[in-house]
């Protein structure tokens, strides 16, 4: 990820925004990222769940999901 310092905000800023076409950019101040400057297809990306991911909480899992991590658990536990 390129990082720009808040300032470079109005110097910058057309080198930012294209960065921010190809990969989010962090906003820096004081030398602590603050802010990230992403396109609005890799947010939508991102909000909507279209890179492939699924978050589940113990309570939601499905019962096929929940099998395999356990099947997974057991495999590596008994290459110990």
């Amino acid at each position: 990820m390129k990082h720009y310092k808040s300032t470079d905000m109005t110097r910058r800023s057309g080198d930012m925004l294209e960065d921010a076409l190809h990969a989010p950019v962090s906003i820096t101040k004081y030398r602590k990222p603050k802010y990230v400057l992403m396109s609005a297809k890799h947010y939508e990306a991102l909000v909507k769940g279209r890179d492939g991911r699924e978050v589940f909480t113990l309570d939601t899992v499905p019962d096929d999901v929940r099998a395999e991590m356990l099947a997974g658990i057991e495999q590596e536990l008994s290459h110990e």
